[in-house]
């Protein structure tokens, strides 16, 4: 009750953004039209800039899309500002349809951006289609609690698209963006219902391989592995552009700290993993079980 109760807060808070452009619209039509007695003042709306100001994007924009959509609504907005005082001492039919049009299509941006804001503040990546940062480290606090309650075991995996700087300069972004959220797909169609799977920076995911012991998440990475040399998807982009995927997984032990155990994953991407090339390459680290998985496409 008290999720919905504040999740319906936000959603009217969104609503007041709205009506108040709304009325702002009316009152630059009346102004355009009417006598200066006739119509009400016509002040510009201030609480979406207000909020857009204030908005903090340090642990969802993991891309840097929202920044630059705030920056271009914040620019649209003093646009429109301008447009209306056009309009109030042009006071021509064709002045306020400009306006207008501009208008309809900021209150689109308007609404798209804010309901993608509050998704992303409620744990989902609006982008891929995963969880996100917001939400990764209580999701495996639950079940390193349940771990150390009830001895039932989970597996951590982090997967990393290899170089993928280099790609996405060499391709552009749009194939970047493509690759991203066909990985993505791929490891939500390796894991179970009941798993959980983050996207935790623009090329690293992290799963949460539930009810598993070392030896389930070895084979959910073996899965993984299945589908992206299957992917046609991928082969298509993968042509030149030597594109790998390296994952590792670790089975935690109740004393494990979350920050240190994720911490231990990205160690073990960077320094374990050295030839690149290879399809599938286990590796025991005691005490934690740590795998480490590399694939990549090989050129045969």
């Amino acid at each position: 009750m008290a999720i919905q109760k504040t999740l319906n807060n936000q959603l009217m808070i969104i609503q007041e953004f709205t009506d108040e452009y709304q009325f702002w619209c009316q009152n630059v039509l009346e102004n355009s039209f009417f006598s200066k007695e006739q119509a009400g003042a016509s002040v510009p709306p201030h609480k979406f800039v207000e909020w857009l100001k204030g908005l903090s994007l340090e642990v969802i924009d993991i891309d840097g899309r929202y920044d630059m959509r705030r920056k271009q609504l914040l620019e649209t907005h003093y646009g429109l500002v301008t447009l209306s005082n056009t309009c109030e001492n042009d006071r021509t039919k064709e002045s306020f349809s400009h306006f207008y049009n501009n208008f309809r299509s900021y209150i689109i941006e308007l609404q798209n951006f804010t309901q993608a804001i509050v998704l992303e503040e409620w744990g989902f990546d609006v982008f891929s289609g995963l969880k996100n940062n917001v939400v990764m480290k209580s999701g495996l606090q639950i079940e390193l609690d349940r771990l150390s309650r009830e001895g039932h075991p989970f597996c951590v995996g982090l997967a990393r698209i290899d170089n993928f700087a280099k790609f996405e300069k060499a391709v552009g972004q749009e194939k970047a963006d493509e690759l991203v959220k066909t990985v993505a797909g791929l490891i939500q169609k390796t894991l179970r219902t009941y798993d959980e799977a983050y996207r935790v920076s623009r090329n690293h995911f992290i799963m949460c391989i539930k009810q598993s012991d070392i030896s389930k998440g070895q084979r959910a990475l073996e899965r993984l592995r299945e589908l992206l040399e299957k992917s046609n998807t991928l082969a298509a982009l993968n042509d030149k552009n030597d594109i790998s995927m390296s994952c590792c997984v670790a089975s935690p032990t109740p004393s494990d700290e979350i920050e240190d155990l994720i911490d231990n994953l990205y160690v073990d991407l960077d320094t374990q993993i050295k030839e690149q090339g290879t399809v599938l390459t286990y590796q025991e680290l005691s005490p934690l079980q740590r795998y480490i998985l590399s694939d990549s496409e090989k050129n045969t």
